[in-house]
């Protein structure tokens, strides 16, 4: 729980179990993942309002259901969208961007989240693991469904595109996969600190991998695309270094998509932009289409996270933040 605005202010506590109110589940929690937002949260550099349980990614089977619910009953496996409510009238939501409506509130942010025993999630915003996809794997599914919304609904990387993927941590490593999955031509990024995980990048599809501390990316950009540069650069860095080679790799008219936050004012070279017409698009979280996609590509084994995860339990917290803060293994689930 955070339970106070600033840095810090996390602790492992009792609360009250909770129950689920008409069109709300509630699921028994399998795994919970840490993501980057949660890091912010935790140095009160993204918006949240305490108290409140941290987390929203998980994958969960539903324990009890609320009045009304019809689609979803107990037993079921479940994930489903980080928004817990919105208003449901304004054009955003209307148009399916609940994301995205001005009184929303977020799972781990500003309604209880998922690093807990139980988690409360509306019926309509949840959707059934395929059976073909373990509740470990599913726990990946919300950063998957991120990623599809900023590859292909938002960035449309398309066949043929050669893609540079900055960032080697889950997201860089499910944005190689979902861009190798639509026919692009992938090339991955990343520091001395992710030496070791460029082998499993090139068994996931990667054509090359590049180690900026220790070679010019920009020349092995040129000498990779024949002098043009790449079509598409998914920033997943998080890194503000990292955004301006972004920038730098990109072809004339090429096309930026930021994944990753950076949790600070950065420096950005929007002449540079401007001059080589760079379009630029993001994925802030996702939309139900997102969900959908990412569903399919988990259950026909398009993407795969089987190996984009470490157990750690959720009595161990300080221990799994700390390995997210230090990019040990990719993604770190917290077990209830």
């Amino acid at each position: 729980v955070k339970i106070a605005k600033g840095p810090g202010g996390v602790r492992l506590m009792d609360v009250p179990e909770p129950a689920p109110a008409r069109g709300q589940l509630k699921v028994k929690v399998h795994a919970g993942g840490i993501c980057g937002t949660d890091i912010h949260i935790l140095r009160d550099e993204y918006e949240a309002s305490p108290p409140v349980t941290l987390g929203h990614e998980y994958s969960g089977v539903v324990s009890e259901t609320g009045e009304g619910v019809a689609r979803f009953k107990p037993g079921d496996r479940v994930v489903s969208l980080t928004t817990f409510a919105s208003c449901g009238m304004c054009p955003y939501c209307t148009n399916g961007f609940v994301m995205l409506c001005p009184e929303r509130k977020g799972l781990g942010a500003q309604a209880d989240g998922t690093f807990a025993e139980y988690v409360i999630v509306p019926e309509r915003s949840s959707f059934l693991i395929p059976a073909e996809v373990s509740l470990d794997e599913a726990a990946l599914g919300e950063p998957l469904a991120c990623v599809v919304n900023g590859v292909l609904e938002n960035g449309t990387v398309k066949a043929g595109d050669v893609v540079w993927i900055a960032g080697l941590g889950a997201i860089g490593m499910l944005s190689l996969q979902v861009a190798c999955a639509s026919g692009a031509i992938a090339i991955v990024a990343g520091t001395d600190q992710d030496e070791s995980r460029f082998a499993l990048a090139r068994e996931l599809g990667a054509v090359a991998t590049v180690n900026v501390s220790r070679e010019d990316p920009i020349a092995r950009a040129l000498e990779l695309t024949a002098g043009l540069g790449v079509d598409v650069v998914v920033d997943c860095s998080g890194a503000e270094r990292a955004a301006d080679t972004c920038l730098r790799v990109l072809k004339k008219r090429g096309r930026y998509i930021m994944m990753g936050l950076f949790g600070k004012k950065v420096a950005f070279d929007l002449d540079l932009m401007l001059k080589k017409e760079i379009s630029m698009t993001n994925a802030f979280s996702q939309k139900f289409t997102s969900w959908e996609r990412a569903l399919r590509l988990l259950r026909h084994g398009k993407v795969k996270t089987d190996r984009l995860f470490t157990r750690v339990p959720l009595s161990d917290w300080e221990r799994g933040f700390e390995m997210a803060i230090h990019k040990e293994g990719y993604k770190i689930l917290l077990v209830p």
